[in-house]
């Protein structure tokens, strides 16, 4: 069994792959501070054969983490890195350093499909990744999530919004509150929509993850499918691949 982790700005998702299936997938809130705790609700009982890690958290966060297993004795975790070409798939970014990790796992398990994708991220940030049916990623988008974009406006106006349900989602708001959290969700739709049409795919697969996904996926067409653990297929994938080739960590 491997034990794998995506450590993201404010949450921690980790899953056991074992016999090629994500098993008991959980997620936490997690900050630097709470590193430590978190590790420790989400750990497998059993110690894994190996750790794989996707982390967007910084590298304090991560020696926080490779202390952690120092101290289980466990083995040490190794964490996955964008490239300009990993599994056969092609990274759009001259300088792949430059591409967050967690984008190059969403790619890499979208790409595992063989069909052209279009995945949605929709985190703290939220992020649109385009990638070919060949394996060529396209490159994508990176924009404000809603909490992100509603704490942004309440910090540079005089706005104090709250959140507030957007199901149904109105076309306009009727207040500050509604019109600034329902502002921000129209936004994520609008780009997510333009994109898809510009690049004109028939059928593509439509693939969301983050946070704030269940928030979006009610308006949004039903082919886009809900994916919570999205990045951890696509660690799984380069942790699946290592065991023939080991250089993707």
């Amino acid at each position: 069994m491997k034990w794998l982790l995506d450590l993201g700005n404010t949450r921690c998702k980790s899953a056991q792959w074992t016999a090629g299936y994500l098993a008991q997938p959980q997620a936490a809130d997690c900050d630097l501070a709470s590193v430590g705790r978190v590790l420790d609700q989400l750990a497998p009982a059993a110690m894994p054969l190996a750790i794989w890690i996707s982390s967007v958290a910084g590298e304090a966060a991560n020696a926080a983490v490779q202390a952690w297993c120092a101290s289980r004795g466990w083995p040490a975790p190794r964490f996955v890195r964008s490239q300009a070409e990993s599994l056969g798939v092609r990274c759009a970014y001259a300088d792949p350093s430059r591409l967050g990790v967690d984008r190059w796992m969403v790619v890499l398990a979208a790409a595992a499909t063989g069909r052209n994708a279009l995945i949605v991220d929709a985190g703290t940030a939220c992020t649109i990744d385009a990638v070919t049916a060949d394996g060529s990623h396209l490159g994508g988008l990176i924009l404000p999530g809603v909490a992100l974009a509603r704490a942004s406006l309440n910090q540079r106006t005089q706005f104090q919004a709250d959140v507030v349900t957007t199901a149904p989602l109105p076309i306009v708001g009727d207040d500050t509150n509604p019109a600034v959290t329902v502002g921000a969700v129209h936004a994520l739709l609008g780009a997510i929509e333009r994109v898809r049409r510009q690049l004109g795919w028939v059928q593509p697969l439509c693939v969301l993850t983050g946070g704030e996904a269940p928030l979006l996926q009610p308006h949004l067409p039903p082919d886009w499918t809900l994916h919570p653990h999205y990045v951890l297929e696509g660690v799984a994938r380069l942790a699946d691949a290592a065991d023939v080739q080991d250089d993707f960590g």
